[in-house]
């Protein structure tokens, strides 16, 4: 159980969105073709803006620390 349900659900959702977006951008260097036909480079730009978002905003908030206090397995 959580201590803080928004602060937890929050941190995992930034986690989450920086998977996803690092997932296109891999993808990027695999096969830029499929990736410029499915996304088209407006995405895939946006995918490399949310990374971007994700870094600062897990710089800025300690992500790792709140994943590790909320998730964490601490004796609970």
């Amino acid at each position: 159980m959580v201590d803080n349900p928004t602060r937890a659900y929050g941190a995992l959702a930034v986690v989450v969105a920086a998977a996803i977006s690092g997932a296109v951008i891999l993808s990027g260097f695999v096969a830029i073709d499929f990736v410029l036909d499915a996304v088209t480079v407006w995405g895939y730009m946006a995918a490399v803006g949310v990374m971007v978002v994700c870094a600062v905003v897990s710089w800025l908030t300690d992500l790792p620390g709140i994943l590790s206090a909320e998730f964490g397995g601490n004796g609970r």
